[in-house]
């Protein structure tokens, strides 16, 4: 009896402990987008060397992508100059993919890093972070009027009341140069690095650049629109997940479903949430959203803790160029370091 009242007492305990350590989903299950799956015999893999690969998607049909700390899509150590921060423009569709690196700037590492680009009509507009993306550094602008050949950086920071460290997460996709948009501006997404919450402003899309257009999110109305303030002191969260994120978050709107899709990376409960060193962290969780709005309400369509394997994981995005209309698949890409210092993508579905 003494015996099988101990092993129950274990067993309570390992119980409880994986009660504790469970990483549950931040929302409940999507009524509109009840499951994904993925093909792991897809997998494909460019860009060796260089990380993060921010995307959208360009009115010439291309996908402009900025990458770090690289050699670009077609380069190597062998052959290219490492650049901090530089573009490549990807034609094609997955499987057959091919890529023109087209700009770089800086030195090596810590000049700057991407952090989300935005197509609208014939100009690519890009947040990147001045310094080293790990650190508290904040946003700066860059844009190309020659659909990602050239650009002008900026040399002041943008969001100059903003607190240090607090800059653009990733801005939501609105079809091809953003022809699906469903207003006048565009939906940014902010928030501090290794943080649960991210947060929304809105700004004309003449004005990207411009601090004083930004609006802040503050709240949700019973009819599910959004309330809106021009000083971000009075800015609420848009999002919440406790295990955190890093670095980037996606966000399209995918059109069959008429619903925002939203990628982003989290921990699982064993990894180093204070380190800003991406492989101490061992971060690879995987969290797929969607909601009806930029805004919310946000319901899960898939949450995992380690996607595919253990290997860092900080950046997650679906090209809205990518989607198959006809069975909802798509083509996910991400990028991490060091095993995926690199962009790979894989296919996926969506079901109903």
């Amino acid at each position: 009896m003494l015996k099988l009242a101990s092993l129950l007492l274990v067993m309570i305990a390992i119980a409880l402990c994986g009660q504790v350590n469970a990483q549950n989903p931040p929302y409940p299950a999507s009524q509109k987008i009840r499951e994904v799956t993925f093909d792991t015999s897809t997998v494909l893999t460019f860009g060796s060397g260089s990380d993060q690969w921010p995307m959208t998607w360009s009115s010439d049909g291309t996908l402009v992508a900025s990458w770090g700390d690289g050699y670009g899509w077609n380069g190597t150590a062998k052959t290219t100059r490492k650049r901090s921060i530089g573009v490549s423009k990807i034609s094609g569709f997955p499987p057959s993919l091919t890529a023109e690196d087209t700009w770089g700037a800086g030195m090596g590492q810590s000049f700057g890093k991407p952090d989300a680009l935005v197509a609208v009509h014939d100009v690519i507009h890009m947040f990147w972070v001045n310094g080293d993306s790990k650190y508290d550094d904040d946003s700066y602008a860059a844009v190309s009027y020659d659909q990602g050949l050239t650009w002008t950086l900026g040399t002041d920071r943008i969001f100059s009341n903003l607190p240090a460290g607090f800059r653009v997460r990733g801005i939501c996709q609105f079809g091809k140069a953003n022809s699906r948009a469903m207003d006048g501006y565009l939906y940014i997404y902010f928030g501090y690095n290794r943080h649960p919450d991210l947060y929304l402003a809105r700004v004309d899309q003449q004005h990207i650049f411009e601090e004083d257009a930004y609006e802040w999110f503050t709240h949700l109305n019973g009819d599910g629109s959004a309330s809106w303030h021009k000083s971000h002191h009075r800015k609420s969260a848009v999002f919440h997940d406790n295990q955190a994120y890093l670095w980037h978050i996606s966000a399209f709107l995918h059109p069959d479903f008429n619903r925002i899709v939203l990628c982003k990376p989290h921990y699982d409960f064993d990894d180093d949430r204070m380190t800003p060193f991406a492989p101490k962290s061992t971060m690879s969780g995987l969290g797929i959203f969607d909601a009806p709005y930029p805004w919310g309400p946000w319901s899960t369509i898939y949450y995992e803790n380690k996607f595919l394997d253990d290997h860092v994981k900080f950046n997650y995005m679906i090209p809205g160029k990518f989607l198959g209309s006809e069975d909802h698949s798509f083509w996910m890409g991400w990028s991490g370091w060091p095993e995926y210092d690199n962009i790979s993508f894989i296919q996926g579905h969506f079901r109903k």
